[in-house]
């Protein structure tokens, strides 16, 4: 009721809202296909490939008029998390083999599943789901594997929890471990890949983790593997107890702080999807930077990422709340609209539906937010769509800033530890009043910057149309 009330306050006063800038609309289906999408993949026109959970793939054309033709592509897969087309093909992870489906005779229909790439351990456990593919600049595609949660040692289980890549002619190798459940993998614009994870053991809150070889991205489970002839890290003591995770970075010599956390309820609950912006400006003033799903509180979040001594970290940002149900994939369409593939299969989320597509498009219209959050020597740089309002913008009070890191530990989640609130001052302005630097008291490798920019306005007096960003500081540029 709270926030019902607070919505209908801000209309009610004339505050911007994110309909206003991005406009969701829900994509009609059949009402027999029961559309519980698990990927997606662009194809060439007006076309969609759709994966759902229960091992179709569907291709959806005339997707922009509202009114989309779903035809029957493939069926019989063993539950595909992903999606991809390259070089006219389609490609799909099932739970044991990543997969190349063709269709060689034209007719709209799979008549060759091929076996691209398989070998990874597969024991029958529920939680053992395989994720991707996501592919490289270089062809090369990009395999996530869930761990096995809860169970102990297993032969048959090798590599869960760690990251694949599959060279084009189908060999592949462990390449970063240390996953629990990474349901979204992809790339930025640059071509490196990232993934992301879920709060649980060993994740105190969502992470986007950047994949790279050598690199333990922090769940133990992953550590049995490393013995093995492939392995690309080793931990050859037992993890140290009783640490921050920023401890932990500097004491487990293999152990990656992700790029970014996505702090607990205030940017989601469980994480998931990654889309680069590739739209040159057709979905608004974000273009480069990653758009992340959201399962449990269905909404869309946005990340900018920025290389410090050449390592990963960045701030996120709200960016789309009110879907119908658990973000699971996001991909774009032919116009520079984003598509959101939606189903809670398995666990409950906000919205009025189970499953779905829907649309989510620019009006035109630029909304008043901070574009980006970088780190500088003595604080941080923020950067406007739109003019400040100067006034308002060099005021310390305009701001609220504290700090935090997270406890890595083998315990379900955790809260954030060490808080610490710190001091503001306005440390310069560019000429168009677009950026503004501000110096902190502290600045603390391995932290949460949470900022709050509640007093700030821009020209026409209006505020931010999200006010919060919380930056990951892994390292302070020298």
């Amino acid at each position: 009721m709270a926030f019902s009330m607070l919505s209908v306050f801000l209309c009610f006063h004339g505050f911007a809202a994110e309909k206003d800038f991005y406009k969701l609309t829900t994509i009609p289906f059949p009402k027999d296909l029961k559309l519980e999408v698990s990927g997606m993949a662009a194809l060439p026109g007006d076309r969609m490939a759709i994966a759902i959970r229960k091992g179709e793939i569907w291709i959806a054309e005339k997707l922009s008029t509202g009114k989309p033709v779903y035809k029957p592509f493939a069926t019989g897969l063993h539950e595909p998390l992903g999606l991809a087309f390259y070089q006219g093909d389609l490609y799909t992870v099932q739970r044991s083999e990543l997969t190349r489906l063709r269709d060689t005779d034209d007719d709209g229909r799979a008549d060759e599943y091929l076996t691209h790439a398989k070998g990874w351990g597969v024991t029958g456990n529920y939680h053992e789901y395989a994720y991707g593919p996501a592919v490289d600049g270089a062809g090369n595609m990009w395999v996530a594997l869930n761990c096995s949660i809860g169970k102990g040692p297993n032969p048959n289980n090798r590599w869960r929890g760690w990251s694949l890549r599959v060279k084009p002619d189908g060999t592949w190798a462990p390449v970063s471990g240390g996953f629990r459940s990474p349901s979204g993998i992809g790339t930025n614009l640059a071509g490196d890949v990232f993934a992301t994870d879920q709060q649980g053991n060993w994740y105190a809150t969502c992470p986007l983790m950047h994949v790279k070889r050598g690199a333990f991205h922090g769940h133990a489970d992953a550590l049995q593997f490393t013995k093995l002839p492939d392995a690309t890290f080793q931990v050859k003591q037992p993890l140290p107890k009783n640490l921050t995770v920023a401890e932990a970075a500097r004491r487990i010599p293999a152990y990656q702080l992700p790029a970014v956390w996505f702090p607990y309820r205030k940017m989601g609950m469980s994480t998931t999807d990654i889309l680069a912006d590739s739209t040159k400006g057709k979905f608004g003033p974000f273009a480069g930077q990653l758009f992340c799903g959201e399962f449990t509180m269905s909404f869309v979040s946005r990340v900018f990422l920025e290389k410090v001594d050449g390592e990963y970290q960045g701030a996120c940002f709200r960016f789309r709340d009110g879907l119908d149900c658990a973000a699971l994939r996001l991909q774009w369409g032919a116009d520079g609209s984003m598509y959101i593939g939606q189903s809670n299969r398995g666990w409950n989320s906000l919205g009025t539906k189970s499953y779905g597509l829907q649309r989510l498009q620019w009006t035109g219209k630029v909304p008043f937010e901070m574009k980006s959050m970088s780190a500088t020597r003595h604080g941080f740089r923020l950067s406007f769509t739109q003019m400040l309002d100067v006034g308002t913008a060099i005021k310390p009070e305009s701001y609220t800033l504290k700090s935090y890191t997270y406890p890595y530990q083998s315990k379900y989640g955790g809260e954030p530890v060490d808080v610490k609130t710190h001091t503001v001052k306005f440390g310069g302005l560019d000429a168009l009043g677009l950026f503004i630097d501000l110096t902190v008291d502290e600045l603390r490798e391995g932290y949460v910057y949470e900022l709050h920019a509640h007093g700030v306005r821009n020209k026409k007096g209006q505020p931010l149309l999200h006010s919060e960003a919380f930056y990951t500081l892994n390292r302070v540029p020298k």
